[in-house]
């Protein structure tokens, strides 16, 4: 299937491609803040990681961090691609995030290459990409600034959705579903818009599709209600409110403003693929784009209600971040509508200048912004770490991880991510099970009831934890389990390791 696909455009000179991916690699990374190893949300993943290459580690909190890992794969593949090559995890991450903008940038460039036609909205498109920004109240930002697995299997998606333009119909589904191993909600996403711009952009798929998908209604249904594992008990009022800490969690709760912001995408792609039917534009492939983008929204608003009511499975699925390929596609359409339609000719129009104009203003904004943000906006912070950084902090949780046995439980300020210093996770950093990682922990719990309700009660204990008494302290710690304290406060404690302000202190016996 090739209708109307521009699969035969001339190719681009190998240097230039290199050259293009090179910058928006740089560009991209500067925007969002650099590169660094073991931030963010890498606290689940290391840990899971690192509990695939040892089983003895963390032998309390697996409970709570298998219960989201039990969703993905990536933690086992990256597990064994450590085990087998002997190369550390910092490195593989390194390779893993270079792999995810080199997706980016070839997802972007033949989607680009798909719909316009114009070097000028090509370069414009693709430096639209690096203006990393948070999708509003979803939790998802358009790029990161570490390994993540989910902007691994966006780029994997772009270019899954530029294959359907040039008229591929498995290679984009086997591809996809093949990403469901390393992200399974965001391949899901990009999978959905596959499959209906694929049966939209060839009329003898209709009756089969209509077939297939009251089939799998049907088995869906009874899935939800016999599948094993499933929590469909809408969540209690601990969990709930715990989780509703995370503005991302229930749509319901969003402002007039965020409902205004989210949808402002969809209505910018269909009005340019409007304009673009308009003039004759629009191929079969991309209005299957533009449908496929409209029935994951309606996908999404027709989930509000379950999504509402705390059902967990649909509230795991955080169905908001459906805007975030709804917009990249919005982004793409609305380039061509300002950009590329103005270049269609070799006459030079005013509105052709202000059309280079706009492309160019959106490379210099990359740039400048990335400038500004990589090197400027924090500058104690290390433009670059392929490895976690070199301070007091990360020095005493290092300490624990050589010193101690793999059962040790480790207490300190479940806050400390946001003191100077202090950033590195405690299951990072010293590969030992924690108390309380606040910011971490409360996502996780997300994927469990009990681990909700263990999390809210170490919470409500952990209130004013810079004040705890030595007894208090103790009475964090599990019964039989050999603690230690990892603090920058000096206390009547003995003391096991001290260095530049931090120190670890002996819990129990």
């Amino acid at each position: 299937m090739r209708t109307n696909s521009r699969s035969d455009a001339p190719a681009l000179p190998t240097g230039a491609v290199v050259a293009g991916g090179v910058a928006f690699a740089v560009v991209a990374t500067l925007n969002a803040g650099g590169y660094r190893y073991g931030a963010s949300d890498q606290a689940f993943y290391i840990p899971a990681i690192l509990h695939h290459l040892d089983p003895a580690l963390f032998p309390r909190d697996w409970a709570m961090l298998g219960a989201q890992g039990r969703y993905f794969l990536i933690d086992e593949i990256m597990a064994a691609l450590v085990r087998t090559t002997g190369w550390p995890l910092p490195a593989w991450f390194a390779l893993a995030q270079a792999a995810t903008l080199a997706s980016l940038y070839l997802g972007a460039l033949r989607l680009g290459r798909a719909v316009l036609t114009s070097p000028w909205a090509i370069a414009g498109w693709i430096a639209a990409l690096t203006l990393r920004h948070r999708i509003a109240k979803t939790g998802a930002n358009t790029l990161e600034g570490y390994f993540h697995p989910r902007m691994l299997v966006f780029g994997i998606g772009l270019l899954a959705l530029a294959d359907v333009l040039r008229g591929r119909r498995w290679r984009p589904l086997i591809v996809l579903v093949a990403a469901m191993a390393v992200h399974p909600t965001t391949a899901a996403l990009f999978l959905a818009i596959v499959v209906v711009a694929l049966i939209a952009a060839d009329p003898r798929l209709h009756r089969p599709a209509a077939a297939t998908a009251v089939a799998a209604c049907v088995l869906g249904a009874l899935w939800l209600g016999l599948g094993p594992g499933l929590d469909l008990a809408p969540m209690d009022g601990t969990w709930r409110a715990l989780v509703a800490t995370k503005d991302y969690t229930f749509p319901t709760s969003w402002s007039v403003t965020t409902w205004l912001v989210n949808l402002t995408s969809p209505l910018v792609l269909v009005a340019a693929a409007w304009a673009r039917a308009r003039e004759g534009r629009l191929t079969s492939p991309e209005r299957g784009l533009v449908a496929g983008a409209a029935m994951l929204l309606a996908g999404f608003l027709l989930t509000l209600p379950s999504v509402g009511a705390g059902v967990p499975f649909l509230v795991q699925l955080q169905t908001s971040r459906v805007f975030w390929p709804i917009e990249a596609l919005a982004i793409l359409f609305l380039v061509w509508w300002i950009v590329d339609r103005s270049l269609t000719t070799p006459v030079h129009t005013v509105a052709g200048t202000v059309a280079r104009a706009v492309a160019v203003l959106l490379v210099v904004a990359g740039v400048v912004r990335g400038v500004y943000v990589g090197f400027i906006e924090s500058p104690q912070r290390a433009t670059f770490a392929f490895t976690l950084p070199d301070d007091p902090w990360t020095r005493a949780l290092a300490w624990v991880r050589d010193s101690t046995a793999a059962d040790t439980f480790v207490v300190a300020d479940p806050g400390h991510a946001w003191k100077p210093g202090m950033g590195t996770a405690v299951r990072i950093g010293a590969a030992r099970d924690v108390y309380l990682e606040e910011t971490k922990d409360v996502a996780i719990a997300m994927y469990s009831r009990d681990a909700a309700h263990e999390v809210a009660a170490r919470i409500s204990a952990a209130q004013g934890f810079d004040t705890l008494t030595v007894e208090a302290l103790r009475r964090l710690v599990p019964a039989g389990a050999a603690a230690v304290l990892v603090t920058t406060r000096g206390l009547d404690l003995p003391v096991r390791h001290r260095a530049d302000g931090v120190t670890v202190y002996a819990l129990t016996p």
